[in-house]
């Protein structure tokens, strides 16, 4: 029985996000939108269409990028029911084309399309690591903005070459 109304929740989730997906933002779109899918191992609604919250090994897809962590709130707008924010809390990791961002907590935007990265916040791609106390994703524009923090990038050397005498 408990399953059935999981399901059921998640399968009106779903419905919901593709109504917030394909609502008018006021923005221009350059195409169709895919609904947000969340899978969890439950599910709570508090004021349903205001505020749904995922636990444990919650994991969320949204057009080719990948977010899992231990917990996340989404929050409606009341007046529209479109979605306003996502916030993923604990072991967050986001996982889009070959690139990795870790932290302890991801707040992603509805309107603007980005993920506001804190708590020990890091981006990984190949054996480069860009770390920050706030790493702002662009999905949209595929960039980032990294606050307070540090860059390791590592480079392939080139043998130096001897000279003979």
């Amino acid at each position: 029985m408990l399953r059935q109304c999981f399901r059921s929740s998640l399968l009106l989730f779903a419905a919901l996000s593709m109504i917030a997906a394909s609502g008018d933002s006021g923005q221009p779109r350059a195409g169709k939108r895919e609904p947000i899918v969340i899978t969890s191992t439950s599910m709570e609604a508090d004021k349903l269409g205001e505020r749904v919250t995922f636990e444990g090994d919650v994991i969320l897809k949204k057009e080719g990028m990948t977010l899992s962590s231990d917990s996340v709130n989404v929050m409606y707008d009341a007046g529209t029911k479109a979605i306003r924010e996502i916030e993923a809390l604990g072991n967050v990791t986001v996982r889009k084309e070959g690139r990795v961002a870790l932290a302890n907590r991801a707040l992603y935007y509805s309107l603007e399309e980005k993920i506001v990265l804190t708590g020990d916040a890091r981006i990984l791609e190949n054996d480069n690591q860009l770390g920050g106390d706030r790493i702002t994703l662009f999905i949209r524009d595929d960039r980032s903005i990294i606050e307070g923090g540090k860059v390791l990038f590592y480079q392939d050397r080139k043998p130096e070459k001897t000279r003979s005498r």
